[in-house]
C-alpha cells in the first residue's frame, strides 16, 4: 500500500457519507462554491492519494458544514507522522542570498 499523502481523506469521506452524498454530489457542491474540482479528484483526496492544499480545507469545511479542525484526526502525534506527509525542501530553487547595498 502506498503511504498516505494527506490526513483529511478519511474524515472527508465520513462527513460526505453522513450527508448521504456521492463523490459526484460533493464535487458539484464544491464547484458551486468556486472550487473547480472533479469527482476523480475528490476520490483521490479521500483515498489519500493526493495532497490537500490549505485553501481546499476551507472549501471542504464550508461545504461539509464542519470546522477545519474536524477534518483532522482527533489524536495526532506529529512525531509519528509518516515521512510521505512531510514536504521536503526543494533543492531545485535554492534560496537566494540578499545582496548588501553599499552606501554611496
Amino acid at each position: 500500500m502506498t503511504a498516505p499523502l494527506n490526513l483529511i481523506g478519511p474524515a472527508v469521506r465520513k462527513f460526505r457519507n453522513q450527508k448521504n452524498w456521492t463523490q459526484e454530489a460533493l464535487a458539484a457542491r464544491l464547484q458551486v462554491e468556486g472550487w473547480d474540482v472533479s469527482r476523480e479528484s475528490v476520490a483521490k483526496l479521500e483515498a489519500q492519494f493526493r495532497r490537500a492544499p490549505d485553501c481546499e480545507l476551507l472549501f471542504l469545511a464550508k461545504v461539509l458544514g464542519v470546522e477545519v479542525i474536524e477534518l483532522f484526526p482527533a489524536k495526532l502525534d506529529l512525531k509519528k507522522l509518516d515521512s510521505s506527509l512531510r514536504l521536503k525542501v526543494s533543492t531545485k530553487h535554492p534560496r537566494r542570498r540578499r545582496r548588501r547595498v553599499r552606501g554611496t
